[in-house]
């Protein structure tokens, strides 16, 4: 094209001088000199246009010396002052658009090199005919996606196949291991299982009102089979209303979903190695709180024997007696079902708790300590909260911890100090527990590492606990906090929202 365009000029040039030259028209022909300053953008830069521009201003100059000579008609001088001035007028403005061209050249470049190699997979898409779907079936009478596929459960499937790809980068056909863009195009609609029809029917909603974008997760298929999980986000730009040109960015993260669930899964570890070692801290309280029902099954059984050998057996004594066994037996087997539950590695399970009730069941694991400690406990358990959704051992322990830790800070306090305060009330949005000690609390600079692994205040201590606490806070959408005041204690508050469906 430059070559071309070259030679046009030259000989357009020519052409015109020697029209201009050898012909009397009374005619502006030097204006026809802007169409080589035009042509002259195909094949040189800045410079070049401005050198053509002057040869043609040249020319324009000489074909009036040798065709009016010395003369100065004013029909002819106004004729080549509105050539030279045609010319100059062009040359300013092809160099604008010389400029303006290549600034959307780079431009263009620019977005290409991105588009094609990015690490993350694009996909141009053409959206207008399931638009046009969409909107016949609004003028019908259809008033949401959801009545449509309630009418029409193939729905889904049907707007796949109207999603018509336009374009593709590199990323794309490593991702689905697609060898090209026809292969990537022809397997497209089946490499979008049915696991995802809930999240494509989120996004053909999000079309239907008229959003400008999408964003969700789901699950696809790659040509070799193997299932990815994509993180996806459609562009529906709004000078486009007929959605011809949308881009689709799809970012598999698959290894980050994986990487997070042996994250999960080593914390799930870490957090019952922290329960078998708490539990191991507490053996003389459990021994005591399972030897004391059993002791009483003993001394209950005794007792009804007794009464059953008088000579005139008392059967409503003996009746009470096996009653007290019973309520003995129970008792125990709580407490030993309470310690199999914190002891397992169960997957976690979600339930609705009272968090008063947990409390109280948790107190009875850790009773003896308290008492052998000699501290004074106060509890004040406000009436009527909410539940809460969460698993009820990982809560547990939760409570322990914090527990036995109180104890443990409150350990170099003379006997009559020894104060542990549980208290729950309501929160904004759901409930809070608060456990205060009268030990002597920590300094504010530890403050912001205290919930930090392997970090402690103890000799002894691995530094996990508080850590792991925090995590399984977390992860019940909660929050646990930590505050020592000037006057010496500790409190840790951890907040958790209500349960929902319960409510």
């Amino acid at each position: 094209m430059p070559r071309y365009s070259l030679i046009a000029a030259i000989v357009l040039a020519a052409a015109i001088f020697l029209f201009d030259t050898l012909t009397q028209f009374d005619v502006a022909i030097a204006v026809l000199y802007v169409a080589v300053v035009l042509l002259s953008l195909n094949f040189t830069g800045r410079r070049g246009t401005l050198a053509v521009a002057a040869i043609c201003i040249l020319l324009t100059l000489i074909s009036f010396v040798v065709t009016h000579g010395a003369g100065m008609e004013s029909g002819a001088v106004a004729r080549a002052l509105v050539s030279l001035a045609a010319i100059v007028i062009t040359t300013i403005l092809a160099l604008r658009l010389a400029a303006t061209i290549a600034i959307i050249g780079e431009s263009e470049r620019r977005y290409r090199t991105i588009f094609r190699s990015t690490g993350v997979a694009i996909l141009e898409m053409d959206f207008s005919a399931l638009k046009a779907r969409l909107d016949s079936m609004r003028s019908d009478g259809a008033r949401s996606i959801e009545d449509i596929v309630r009418d029409d459960p193939n729905f889904v499937r049907e707007a796949l196949g109207l999603m018509k790809l336009v374009n593709a980068n590199d990323t794309t056909f490593s991702t689905f291991k697609a060898p090209n863009l026809e292969a990537f195009r022809e397997s497209l609609p089946d490499l979008t299982p049915k696991e995802m029809e809930p999240s494509i029917l989120r996004m053909l909603d999000a079309i239907w009102n008229g959003r400008t974008n999408f964003e969700s997760e789901g699950v696809m298929d790659a040509i070799d089979g193997k299932r990815l999980n994509v993180l996806y986000t459609v562009a529906m730009p709004t000078d486009r209303r007929a959605l011809d040109v949308v881009l689709v960015s799809i970012m598999d993260v698959t290894a980050r979903l994986e990487a997070e669930n042996g994250l999960h899964q080593a914390q799930a570890e870490l957090a019952h190695v922290s329960r078998v070692a708490t539990l191991g801290e507490l053996t003389v309280s459990i021994a005591h709180e399972v030897n004391q029902p059993l002791a009483g099954v003993v001394t209950n059984g005794e007792a009804g024997l007794r009464w059953l050998r008088r000579p005139e057996p008392d059967l409503g004594e003996v009746s009470a007696s096996i009653e007290r066994m019973i309520a003995d037996a129970r008792r125990a087997s709580e407490v030993i079902k309470r310690l199999r539950a914190l002891s397992s590695k169960a997957t976690p399970q979600p339930t609705s708790v009272d968090i008063n009730e947990l409390v109280q069941d948790t107190l009875t694991l850790v009773q003896r300590e308290i008492a052998s400690q000699h501290v004074a406990l106060r509890l004040s358990l406000a009436d009527g909260l909410g539940r809460i959704s969460g698993d009820r051992v990982q809560l547990q322990q939760v409570i322990i911890n914090l527990i036995v830790n109180a104890i443990q800070a409150m350990g170099a306090m003379p006997v009559g100090y020894r104060q542990l305060a549980i208290l729950s009330r309501a929160g904004e949005d759901g409930v809070v527990l608060e456990i205060t000690d009268t030990g002597p609390g920590f300094e504010p600079a530890d403050e912001a590492r205290l919930f930090a692994a392997f970090f402690t205040t103890k000799p002894e201590g691995m530094g996990m606990g508080l850590s792991i606490c925090r995590s399984i806070v977390e992860a019940h959408g909660g929050r646990l906090r930590a505050s020592s005041p000037a006057s010496g204690g500790a409190s840790f508050e951890f907040s958790l929202p209500a349960d929902k469906e319960a409510a």
